[in-house]
């Protein structure tokens, strides 16, 4: 019996190694539905302004498989807002909805978006805020994008992440 069920075994492991070797397609390892983008962020709330002018302002999106909304994409999106690259002041984290207008020139898509999210903020002590995000961006090419964007928060210990963004990013 134990003979029998070993040699099952082995011809069932043999069996799967020869039908998965048949397959044609391959892990496809590469980063997909990711954009980084970075550029800087202007305050326009006083409270953030007195820490600083601007802000650098570093972002990553993931894009959803379905979209929420026919003809558009569903995207989450995590930036932080740093003085300098040791002391990041907001983390704002948002879902998203990109809405598509037309296309530019260069016969590539304009579109506009909105999130809402959490703005995670750390000047005199870490505190968090519902926040919102919104503006518009166009596709310079198949993979890279600008974008203008808008952010505004509650207030979170005594200070509102609400800042303008100008951002250059590149879709994987």
């Amino acid at each position: 019996m134990t003979r029998t069920l070993t040699t099952a075994v082995i011809a069932t492991l043999g069996i799967c190694g020869v039908a998965s070797a048949q397959q044609a397609s391959t892990l496809n390892a590469s980063p997909n539905n990711i954009t980084v983008r970075g550029g800087v962020a202007l305050p326009v709330d006083k409270s953030l302004s007195n820490v600083s002018n601007s802000f650098g302002n570093i972002g990553v999106e993931y894009q959803f498989g379905d979209s929420l909304f026919k003809g558009g994409e569903t995207y989450l999106s995590v930036d932080a807002f740093f003085k300098d690259l040791s002391n990041v002041i907001a983390y704002p984290v948002a879902v998203n909805q990109r809405f598509f207008t037309g296309q530019n020139a260069q016969g590539h898509r304009n579109y506009f978006f909105v999130g809402v999210g959490m703005t995670f903020v750390n000047v005199t002590s870490s505190a968090n805020a519902i926040s919102a995000r919104g503006g518009f961006g166009t596709e310079l090419g198949p993979n890279i994008i600008a974008e203008l964007g808008g952010y505004i928060s509650d207030r979170a210990a005594g200070v509102r992440g609400n800042a303008v963004t100008f951002n250059v990013g590149y879709r994987f």
